[in-house]
């Protein structure tokens, strides 16, 4: 073996054999993570570089109990003693309106009639169908005033503002009363053949 491999193995730090031949080089990477350790064997840091344990994580406080406040609770807003003098009020006026409806309704051709002698239009005769709009008139008037009043009823054990729903109850009346009176005079031909003169003339 030449003296020059011999003082480069001795260089390297690995020394010839005894039959003159250098040791098998390892050719595998340098181990970083211990993959060539032994089975069981696990690395320990020394004891100046183990960190301190962290310390556990403070409980956060319960959430406070939500506190019902006049929005939550009905009863603890303030009464509404005007608000409920003049829904009380226009519910017992729209009581003896929806009543006075429903009889108006039912006695439309003798009404209709009155207002033909009044204006000398002429003599009315009854469509056959005037009876049964009549009775879904009623009917609807009286449903109408139902809704209204359980409505206001609500809104005012809740304490809100409710002198406006009888407002819109009488509103909603008024208008169906004047939609069943103008169908009832443009399908007459009495009232038609007057419209007539009055244009013509």
């Amino acid at each position: 073996m030449p003296q020059d491999e011999v003082a480069r193995n001795e260089t390297q730090g690995q020394p010839a054999d005894d039959a003159g031949s250098p040791p098998p080089r390892d050719e595998r990477p340098r181990p970083r993570y211990g993959e060539y350790a032994p089975e069981g064997w696990s690395w320990q840091p020394p004891a100046d570089e183990r960190a301190e344990p962290a310390a556990p994580a403070p409980t956060p406080p319960p959430p406070p109990a939500p506190v019902a406040g006049p929005a939550a609770d009905p009863a603890a807003r303030p009464p509404r003693s005007t608000d409920r003098f003049f829904t009380i009020l226009l519910l017992a006026i729209g009581a003896v309106g929806a009543w006075n409806t429903s009889v108006s309704l039912q006695q439309l051709p003798v009404a209709v009639q009155a207002l033909y002698t009044d204006q000398g239009i002429g003599t009315y005769s009854p469509q056959p169908w005037l009876s049964t709009l009549t009775l879904v008139g009623t009917v609807f008037m009286l449903a109408l005033y139902a809704a209204i009043l359980g409505w206001a009823i609500l809104r005012m054990r809740a304490r809100k503002v409710a002198f406006w729903v009888p407002l819109v109850g009488g509103a909603l009346a008024f208008l169906a009363m004047m939609v069943i009176s103008a169908f009832v005079f443009l399908t007459d031909p009495t009232f038609q053949a007057y419209v007539d003169g009055i244009a013509g003339g």
